[in-house]
């Protein structure tokens, strides 16, 4: 009988997003549910193994319908083990053992890349990637982290989630949560944007559309005040901008991949940033001939991860991966 069907799961620091995904690429069935990493691995284990159940369920299947649960997680992964390994964005995770446990309960193969891992591959099958060779997958949201695909392979290295987002962009810049200074997540990440948000002058408009409050600071209000002509918010925007137009600028010298998709939720507003990245990126890709590189956005959404996960599960058991 053909298993036509996988699970896929997405773990992010905040919330776990599964779906039944079909070897055409469609959702069949989606839901999603708080992380609670505060409330440890066993509650953990047992909540997601519950979104499994009831994800079969609403697709019509039985687990014996189910060719796999693919899952893409965020920090140190071992892949070999199943295990997630101190993520800093799921404190009380540390040594996970999430793709045993569900390989276990449900009698299915499982396979555990990294959260970056998963969505590249979803957007090169299904997404903005489709027909690229080498794709860098960029995702800039609370922090910033990628993942390779090397001629139509996923390339792992040392780490399953690419650390772009240590690389020093400016070495005088604002301290990073490794102890640097000026890295790429310090100046461009949704956490820098709200840090900079929060010097917002007491009468600015951006101030006003969060209320008064400074810690309902995000980058979403940031764009919308430098859309409305903000002038503090339209700095803070040209500043971000300009970083990530390093950062991009970075991968491209270095990979010289044919495509770059920008994914997570601070790439949703990159016609704003866009401006100030492609001047950077114009000025510092003059080797590599850029006019074959094309910068886009993610397409999937926060479907990429799960629709990568699932595929990874068939190239895995087809040994393609």
């Amino acid at each position: 009988m053909a298993l036509d069907h996988a699970v896929g799961l997405d773990i992010g620091g905040t919330t776990v997003i599964g779906a039944v995904i079909s070897r055409d690429g469609r959702v069949v069935a989606r839901k999603q549910i708080a992380t609670h990493s505060a409330k440890g691995n066993s509650d953990g284990l047992r909540r997601i193994g519950k979104l499994v159940t009831n994800l079969i369920q609403d697709a019509g299947l039985t687990p014996a319908q189910i060719a796999g649960i693919g899952i893409g997680a965020p920090g140190n992964i071992d892949t070999a083990r199943g295990r997630i390994e101190s993520p800093a964005h799921l404190p009380g995770w540390d040594d996970f053992p999430i793709a045993t446990t569900l390989r276990d309960q449900f009698h299915l193969p499982s396979l555990l890349l990294g959260r970056s891992q998963s969505a590249a591959i979803g957007e090169y099958w299904m997404g903005a990637g489709q027909g690229a060779r080498n794709l860098f997958y960029m995702a800039v949201g609370t922090g910033i982290a990628g993942a390779f695909i090397f001629n139509g392979c996923l390339y792992s290295g040392l780490s399953a989630n690419s650390e772009v987002g240590s690389q020093i962009i400016d070495p005088a810049g604002p301290e990073c949560a490794d102890g640097s200074k000026g890295c790429f997540e310090a100046l461009a990440s949704g956490s820098a944007i709200a840090r900079m948000a929060a010097e917002a002058p007491a009468k600015s408009d951006l101030l006003a559309l969060a209320g008064g409050d400074r810690t309902k600071l995000d980058a979403k209000l940031v764009v919308q005040a430098a859309r409305d002509g903000d002038s503090f918010a339209q700095e803070v925007v040209e500043r971000v901008g300009t970083a990530l137009g390093h950062g991009i600028a970075n991968v491209i010298n270095m990979l010289s991949p044919d495509y770059v998709v920008l994914g997570g939720g601070v790439m949703l507003s990159w016609d704003a940033f866009a401006p100030a990245a492609l001047a950077v990126i114009e000025q510092r890709c003059r080797i590599i001939p850029l006019q074959s590189v094309r910068i886009v956005q993610a397409r999937l959404g926060l479907n990429a991860g799960v629709t990568g996960a699932a595929r990874a599960l068939w190239m895995h058991l087809s040994g393609t991966l």
